[in-house]
């Protein structure tokens, strides 16, 4: 991936772990180690007996991992120590005759907000009581630097795919149905279209203060607006209106959301607009992702979607 793909990438992980609560963080940190490790096991509840409190283990070196996702960690700080010292136990005395356990470590979904000091002393305390090689915390940092030391095909199993900027104007499926497929034919008969160089479109993009790195896929989209106008001179506006309003609906949703911390080189309405776009997208392909972020560049452009030069409520 390029640095630009790179940074989209990383958004759309931060959402994903953002919004990842109990079982599905569970599945997806089983889903990130079976990629990275492939000698880890899941270990999923068997009727009464459960999981023996092992979420997941490798057999090979003795490593064991725990994984606890409340809906809010920092308002159940206290149940995690208790968690933690309890489930340690349960799962050294039942796998310990299994394979022997050499390594332990504490999966949290703390949604890029940190561990806790009573978290890490009670893992330290385990460590020595048990004579441990590593014990520790995992957090989402730990998930996000394993996950993108993977290869891209790994990493696209995991998020979806990404928005390419380079690639926007090859559509090849139909998205919100004859509007795309408007776009899809004119591109293939009329070939690409000119650069788009409208001024209010960087003004627009200064005031939504959306990041180079997210605004180089508005303007790699809006290469197509013209196509896209040229569809609604010849036909009703009704589903243009409807169109609208359904992504102006899940703009204004995405605003009042809360976002993972920025990242170096980011702002917080790039997380508003992937959420606009993978809430919007029909399919996770390649050239529906693309599709889609044309008739967002479309809207985005005439203020129908995110805020116009001159507004005082900003994101």
């Amino acid at each position: 991936m390029t640095p630009e793909e790179l940074a989209i990438a990383r958004i759309m992980y931060r959402l994903k772990i953002h919004e990842a609560k109990g079982q599905a963080f569970e599945d997806l940190f089983i889903k990130i180690y079976q990629l990275a490790h492939p000698a880890f096991v899941p270990i999923k509840p068997q009727g009464k007996i459960g999981d023996r409190k092992n979420d997941g283990y490798d057999n090979t070196n003795g490593t064991y991992y725990q994984v606890y996702a409340p809906e809010d960690l920092s308002a159940n700080a206290a149940e995690a120590v208790k968690k933690l010292k309890k489930d340690f136990e349960g799962l050294k005395k039942y796998w310990d005759t299994v394979t022997p356990v050499k390594s332990y470590y504490f999966v949290m979904n703390d949604r890029f907000l940190g561990s806790f000091p009573t978290i890490e002393t009670d893992l330290s305390e385990i460590k020595r009581k048990y004579n441990l090689q590593n014990c520790g915390s995992k957090i989402a940092k730990h998930l996000e630097d394993t996950l993108f030391g993977l290869s891209d095909d790994k990493i696209f199993s995991v998020i979806g795919f990404i928005p390419a900027p380079d690639n926007i104007s090859t559509l090849d499926y139909s998205v919100l149905n004859s509007v795309v497929r408007h776009i899809i034919e004119y591109t293939r008969t009329e070939g690409a279209p000119e650069i788009l160089s409208a001024p209010d479109f960087a003004e627009k993009i200064k005031v939504n203060d959306l990041s180079p790195r997210v605004s180089s896929l508005l303007w790699s989209a809006g290469n197509q607006i013209g196509i896209f106008e040229n569809y609604f001179e010849k036909n009703s506006n009704f589903s243009k209106q409807q169109i609208k309003n359904h992504l102006n609906r899940i703009y204004q949703g995405a605003k009042q959301r809360e976002y993972p911390p920025i990242q170096e080189g980011l702002t917080n309405s790039d997380y508003v607009f992937m959420e606009v776009l993978k809430i919007s997208v029909p399919a996770q392909t390649q050239e529906y992702v693309n599709a889609t972020l044309v008739v967002m560049a479309a809207f985005f452009e005439s203020c129908d979607i995110f805020e116009e030069p001159g507004q005082k409520e900003l994101l």
